[in-house]
């Protein structure tokens, strides 16, 4: 009776502390979404029926006038910025408070995904980038660019090559198209992904990280969610231990087929004069490798499906975009050239205004390192201080679909990138790319095979809309804003 009567006292006594721990940002008077017992405000993402990044636009969007919004990650008071000078300030002004991300991998258990510029913190994070910045420098890009041309003409081949009113799945040739460039541009070996038949390993290789899933909806969950300490406790890793054997292999295998008077341009070779300099062992080559795969196939195949869709929407917009890569590479005896791709602005605007759209990710999140003391709001008598361990969230997805920032959000203009535009809006309003110094680092070998993608499939064909693709609904069990019914699309030759 003794021991009833305790377990009842210990779970009134718990009741008593949720209840207290829940009224947290009502006491600070705080606006946000009502928590619900234990979940927080995460219900729906914890149980994979809605994405986090659609979570968090819905409560982005149901408080229009909040600077921020508090909320509840499980039994964790987390904000929501809202207000772009807040969001740069926190990614640019005061980045030191803020300096890194929301997500861990454990080295012990993931020692490749744990060299992940994303994943790494403080110094780690401030010398590895500093370290790895020269693989993206305009020289390296220009030096590699022979080869994404190549790459660009298997890519029309391969669509040729399917009879008319084919129906493809705009993510799986994006996808094509991004492995068998960046494995080209990395290693100079023909990964063959515009070949049907026996299954790729490259593709297979990028499947089995980013394919939806439960597991893999879990797994991405695991990443944001659980405490840092718990990585080295419990074995969650980003890359199945079989693929990561794969992939140590693949590298030490071209490592070691590499003569000492072996000339490159490409990325690895920079990557082994990186590390020869540096004195760095060969976690760090095959961890960056393997960033460079990921990074450069996922967030760029998806932007660029989007960038498809969008185009074939948008038939004016695809002749416009079409006019302009006629009209430019004629300056450069009709090749597709560096310079030329600069030149491009409306393509360029093709690609940000697809992303602003449909930001691959939906969803930022950083933590706190220092005590920070947010704007006092109208309904404050005193501001709130969040203490070191807060994490703070800014919805991409949310800023970048608000009218205050982009009128008519919905509908498809590429001219909002041109330069005047740009230039009169707020920094804090496209982040597609982040912001700051933690700004993706690859961002202009993304940008780069992008304009290439766009360029020969827009000079040979005209996109339609497949009338067999479905609504867009993103799947709650991927990282990324991945389609549930994918985007079906049709080609027809110019």
């Amino acid at each position: 009776m003794f021991l009833i009567a305790l377990l009842l006292g210990a779970l009134t006594l718990f009741y008593i502390w949720l209840k207290w721990n829940y009224s947290y940002w009502k006491r600070n008077n705080v606006p946000g979404p009502e928590p619900r017992f234990f979940v927080g405000n995460l219900g729906s993402a914890l149980n994979l029926s809605e994405h986090l990044g659609v979570v968090t636009a819905d409560w982005y969007n149901n408080f229009p006038n909040e600077p921020y919004i508090g909320y509840f990650k499980m039994l964790q008071p987390a904000i929501l910025l809202r207000d772009p000078d807040l969001i740069k300030d926190v990614e640019i002004t005061n980045f030191n408070s803020f300096r890194n991300n929301d997500a861990s991998i454990s080295k012990r258990f993931d020692p490749l995904s744990a060299t992940n510029p994303f994943f790494n913190e403080d110094d780690e994070w401030r010398e590895g980038r500093k370290t790895i910045s020269p693989m993206f420098s305009q020289s390296k890009l220009k030096g590699v660019l022979p080869v994404m041309n190549e790459v660009g003409a298997d890519l029309v081949k391969f669509i040729k090559s399917h009879p008319v009113d084919t129906d493809f799945n705009a993510k799986d040739v994006s996808t094509r198209f991004t492995t068998e460039n960046v494995i080209k541009s990395t290693f100079s070996i023909e990964p063959k992904c515009f070949e049907n038949g026996e299954q790729n390993e490259f593709l297979t290789a990028g499947k089995q990280i980013f394919e939806p899933s439960f597991l893999a909806g879990l797994k991405f969950l695991a990443i944001p969610f659980l405490p840092k300490w718990a990585f080295e406790l419990i074995p969650v890793s980003f890359v199945p231990p079989a693929m990561d054997k794969w992939f140590r292999s693949l590298v030490r295998t071209n490592k070691n087929s590499r003569s000492t008077d072996f000339q490159s341009n490409d990325l690895f070779q920079t990557l082994l004069q990186i590390q020869e300099k540096h004195k760095l062992d060969e976690i760090f080559l095959a961890g960056h490798t393997l960033s460079l795969f990921f990074d450069g196939t996922e967030t760029s195949a998806t932007a660029l499906s989007y960038a498809l869709y969008e185009l074939g929407r948008n038939p004016q917009c695809q002749e416009k975009l079409y006019e302009e890569i006629v009209r430019i590479t004629a300056k450069y005896n009709g090749k597709i050239t560096y310079e030329g791709l600069h030149e491009m602005i409306y393509l360029e605007g093709v690609i940000l205004e697809a992303s602003r759209i449909h930001p691959p990710a939906m969803v930022l999140g950083k933590v706190c390192n220092q005590h920070y003391k947010l704007p006092k709001t109208s309904k404050q008598t005193k501001s709130v201080t969040i203490a070191p361990g807060t994490v703070v969230n800014i919805s991409i997805l949310g800023l970048h679909m608000d009218p205050k920032y982009y009128p008519d959000p919905e509908k498809f203009i590429p001219e909002r990138f041109n330069e005047e535009e740009q230039r009169n809006r707020h920094k804090g309003t496209f982040l597609t790319f982040g912001e700051g110094p933690r700004i993706c680092l690859g961002m202009r070998f993304a940008m780069l095979q992008l304009k290439i993608a766009l360029a020969y499939i827009t000079l040979n064909f005209h996109i339609k809309v497949s009338p067999r693709h479905k609504p867009i609904v993103i799947d709650p069990q991927t990282i990324l804003s991945y389609p549930k019914d994918g985007i079906l699309l049709q080609f027809d030759s110019r």
